[in-house]
């Protein structure tokens, strides 16, 4: 087991218990990032193509969605979705309505979206899905995405209504891949305007802290088992909003970084020195560091990094992002850290 195996407490939206990357899921992430996700595509004909009709009614009309596992022939205007794992958040970020989902994170959620999800019927806790209860609720298309490693059974899934599945590999994949989820949902227009405000957001920060982000080096870090931590790169949860932000990262001597993130020793906390700020775990309640990152802040070599002496070590939330709504808020955070540097 490595640090980033334990790294974080929270689970992602609609997954359960969010292991971050585990080093047994390492070699998907790695054929991941050799494998390019198809963009999902659509074609609208009266009636379909060996499309089955969805158990809530006959469809009328269909159209096919591109996906990884093939062309999948789905409602052109679906009204009864079940949501499944990442898809289930993403589906509410958008405003699209779902029948029934698996459970999301509430942590992650406003207040409307909280009280939204106790009206829709649960079916299921990551994979684990009450295959009755999804039949009951006579839906028309169901979507699933996930971590590749999470296995769904599909199989029984198609009898009830069209499956339409995509797999996440890399971290940078979650937000894209949201796009696709809305896409197959038949409201392409609800997830791109979800991603507008993160790219509005984002552009703002560039632009107005174009000076302060050319002059800072920012470092990612977190800690799940004593006496180690994981450094991460652009390419992770949270190093994809910094690199969008226009953040620019510091440079780690000697560590060469695999997939998204490189496993490091207490010893070697000296490499992090030229580092302006670094951001760490906040997934604890109240936005605090996990008791393993806690550790690692409380050590003497830590306590002798520059970020560290010049309280530029900052603690952000949704550390392992999967959301629009959430890099939105990281967002915020970064731009309260520029506005006081």
């Amino acid at each position: 087991m490595t640090s980033h195996t334990t790294a974080a407490q929270r689970g992602p939206a609609g997954t359960g218990p969010r292991k971050g990357g585990p080093r047994g899921a390492i070699a998907v992430f790695l054929a991941a990032a050799l494998v390019a996700l198809t963009a999902a595509c659509s074609t609208t004909s009266e009636g379909g193509s060996g499309a089955a009709a969805p158990s809530g009614g006959t469809a009328s009309a269909t159209r096919v969605v591109t996906t990884p596992d093939g062309d999948i022939t789905v409602p052109a205007s679906p009204k009864r979705i079940v949501g499944l794992s990442y898809a289930a958040a993403w589906l509410l970020d958008a405003g699209i309505p779902m029948v029934g989902v698996t459970s999301i994170d509430d942590a992650a959620l406003s207040a409307e979206q909280k009280a939204k999800v106790k009206e829709i019927p649960l079916v299921g806790e990551g994979n684990e899905l009450n295959f009755e209860k999804i039949a009951s609720l006579k839906p028309d298309l169901i979507v699933i995405s996930a971590p590749k490693r999470v296995q769904f059974q599909i199989d029984k899934l198609k009898p009830i209504a069209p499956v339409v599945s995509f797999g996440i590999g890399n971290p940078d994949e979650l937000l894209p891949t949201s796009l696709k989820v809305t896409d197959a949902a038949g409201r392409p227009e609800a997830g791109l305007a979800v991603k507008k405000q993160y790219e509005d957001k984002a552009a703002k920060l560039r632009t107005t802290y174009a000076e302060k982000l050319a002059g800072t080096d920012w470092a990612i870090v977190n800690s799940g088992e004593p006496g180690k931590f994981s450094a991460y790169d652009g390419k992770s949860w949270l190093g994809m909003v910094v690199k969008d932000a226009g953040g620019r990262f510091a440079t780690l001597p000697g560590v060469t970084f695999t997939d998204a993130w490189a496993d490091l020793s207490f010893e070697e906390i000296g490499k992090l020195e030229s580092a302006d700020v670094i951001l760490v775990d906040g997934d604890e309640e109240g936005g605090k560091p996990s008791a393993e990152t806690t550790e690692l802040l409380g050590q003497a070599n830590w306590k002798s990094l520059k970020a560290a002496k010049n309280n530029q070590v900052h603690s952000v939330p949704a550390f392992f992002t999967s959301r629009y709504p959430e890099a939105v808020r990281i967002l915020d955070q970064l731009e309260q850290i520029l506005q006081s540097r």
